[in-house]
């Protein structure tokens, strides 16, 4: 039976998998990612540390698998920028979008941009993270920086470039810079002038499923792989998950609880948001697909911070056990867990982090709780989002490490008030990028064909009348609580945190 091994470069950690055609991980393993923080509002990775973890870890996971894979395939996480010189030396660590410091640029940015247009063309609302006003808050920030920079590069185009020798990217990362033209597939030259740069300054688009090199003789040595196995693009790591959850055909949205969560669903035409400002990112996914939806910034980030703070010993389990503790609503505790701010308007850029509610008698569980409860409400913020502009998502299939335990999935339930279904695919990244690979190497005859084989489903969890109407009102306080606190972030930010 064929295998493939599928790299999936996250904000947190890379990781490497040898998948078959049934859908198993016949081996698998990650390396964290450390986050270097040169600077205030920093977030960034070491491109060469980067590398270097990553084709050990290839080796050590092809020769776990003792099998010769059919080709090698990506997925990359998106808001990732590398300003690279004219000999393609990266000037500045792999910008993540966890980075803030393009929040002071932005209110000159959005005065000097039009940005209805650009959304128009793009998809794209107004964020920090995307790399158009990364470029901008470069070129007004750090212009000696700015004058030495001869490319730039997403994530994808960056291991592409060093594992293929190509340097190219692919739609579904691409239209995540909102530099990209979604029904066109390829960079908006309008767009791009506005910025001051020009197209052979980023990579060639490509499509997601394309055959963009081979392993050369040096990448086989250093990782075990053939010489001359195809490198296939692949697709960003969300679009990954919403194909290794069986969300291709579009009936069923998909939900993902990591370092950041998201709602998406595929479509067969971009849908942009009738709303102003826009609340959905509408991205490329594959050749006639595309992914609706939103993000937020703040999921699993959230309780990392809670754990670190608070220093609990047990970790992640001990957190989910605590809030198991306390009943919906947590007592009136709300957690808005906005730490690196938001990309919902409604919420904002300068947004940040707050507890609201908290009486004496009040415990870490109340705490605990009101964090899973805060990131279900910023969820559902998106899915009425979605509804709003005629996209009706009746059920959810869920994955990521916040589905681990089944009280987040339960928590999304209630608060969403839909049928929630726990993936069972092992890592559903990985395994939709392998759907990817296979499909184009002509192991399926379509991605309808490799879902029905490779995709697995569990537990369902069903809202429940109770709980349901108690979601009901604190969602709608929630939304009060974020719309009469968000005047005072640009406030607090400019006199105590020194404007971020």
């Amino acid at each position: 039976m064929s295998s493939v091994v599928v790299v999936d470069v996250g904000t947190s950690n890379v990781k490497v998998g040898v998948v078959n055609q049934k859908g198993e991980l016949l081996a698998h393993g990650s390396r964290e990612l450390p986050v270097e923080r040169p600077e205030k509002g920093a977030a960034e990775h070491d491109p060469e540390t980067m590398f270097e973890g990553l084709l050990s870890l290839l080796k050590e996971i092809i020769g776990e698998s003792r099998k010769a894979v059919e080709g090698l395939v990506l997925s990359g996480y998106h808001g990732g920028f590398l300003p690279l010189d004219s000999e393609m030396v990266p000037l500045t660590g792999l910008i993540t979008l966890l980075d803030t410091r393009t929040k002071v640029v932005m209110d000159e940015f959005e005065r000097e941009f039009p940005m209805e247009e650009i959304y128009r063309k793009t998809g794209c609302p107004s964020l920090f993270i995307y790399s158009l006003p990364r470029i901008y808050w470069l070129r007004r920030e750090k212009p000696e920086l700015f004058g030495k920079s001869a490319y730039f590069s997403d994530v994808k185009g960056y291991l592409l470039y060093r594992l293929a020798g190509s340097f190219c990217t692919e739609p579904s990362v691409a239209s995540a810079t909102q530099l990209l033209n979604i029904r066109e597939n390829d960079w908006d030259e309008a767009v791009l002038e506005m910025v001051g740069i020009d197209k052979g300054a980023l990579p060639e688009v490509v499509d997601g499923d394309s055959v963009v090199g081979e392993v050369s003789p040096e990448l086989a040595s250093a990782t075990g792989m053939s010489e001359g196995t195809p490198v296939i693009s692949g697709v960003y790591d969300g679009g990954s998950m919403i194909l290794g959850m069986g969300g291709f055909s579009g009936d069923v949205g998909i939900c993902n609880i990591g370092t950041t969560a998201m709602i998406r669903t595929s479509a067969s035409e971009p849908v942009l948001d009738s709303d102003r400002p826009p609340r959905l990112q509408t991205y490329s996914l594959l050749p006639g697909k595309w992914a609706i939806g939103g993000a937020v910034n703040n999921a699993g980030v959230s309780l990392k911070w809670f754990r670190d703070t608070l220093s609990i010993d047990d970790g992640y389990k001990s957190i989910i056990d605590r809030a198991e503790t306390v009943g919906p609503g947590a007592d009136g505790v709300f957690c808005l867990p906005f730490l690196t701010g938001e990309r919902d308007p409604r919420v904002g850029n300068m947004a940040s982090g707050v507890f609201f509610g908290i009486k004496d008698y009040h415990s870490s569980g109340h705490l605990s709780r009101s964090i899973l409860e805060g990131v279900a409400y910023s969820l559902r913020m998106v899915l009425e989002s979605l509804r709003d502009n005629g996209i009706d998502v009746d059920s959810l299939r869920i994955g990521g490490s916040g589905a681990k335990s089944d009280l987040w999935p339960s928590i999304v339930a209630d608060v969403l008030n839909v049928p929630v279904t726990k993936s069972m695919t092992p890592d559903a990244t990985l395994i939709g990028s392998a759907m990817v690979a296979f499909t184009r190497l002509g192991e399926f005859s379509s991605l309808d064909e490799a879902t029905d084989s490779m995709v697995r489903t569990g537990d369902v969890f069903t809202p429940e009348h109770a709980r349901r109407k108690r979601y009901e009102e604190a969602y709608d306080f929630f939304v009060e609580l974020i719309s009469t606190i968000r005047n005072l972030y640009p406030t607090h930010a400019a006199k105590f945190l020194g404007t971020e």
